[in-house]
C-alpha cells in the first residue's frame, strides 16, 4: 500500500530535477525526443501532428544552423512528449 504513494513521490521528484536538469543544446534535446519516442506512448491524432511537424522544424532549423528555432522547435516537441507521457501514467494508475 505504501509503495503506489512512493513511486509517486518518486516519480514526481524525478521529473521536477528533470525539469532543472534537461537537454541544453538542440542536439541533445534531438537525442531526448529520440528516446522518449522509443517508449512507443500514446499519442492522439493532433498530438502526433504537432510532434511531427516540431521535430521537423526543428531539424530544418538545426540543419540550417538556427539552433534558437532548433530549440525553440525541439521545446515544443518536448512538452508534447511530456503530455504523452504524463497520460500514459495517468492511465496505468487506473
Amino acid at each position: 500500500m505504501i509503495a503506489t504513494p512512493l513511486r509517486a513521490i518518486t516519480l514526481a521528484a524525478s521529473l521536477l530535477l528533470a525539469g532543472c536538469f534537461g537537454p541544453g543544446t538542440p542536439e541533445e534535446q534531438l537525442v531526448a525526443i529520440e528516446e522518449a519516442m522509443a517508449e512507443k506512448l500514446p499519442f492522439t491524432t493532433q498530438q502526433k501532428i504537432d510532434l511531427d511537424a516540431a521535430i521537423a522544424g526543428g531539424r530544418s532549423a538545426l540543419e540550417g544552423g538556427k539552433k534558437e528555432e532548433a530549440t525553440e522547435a525541439f521545446d515544443k516537441a518536448l512538452a508534447i512528449l511530456k503530455k504523452a507521457e504524463d497520460a500514459a501514467l495517468y492511465n496505468k494508475a487506473d
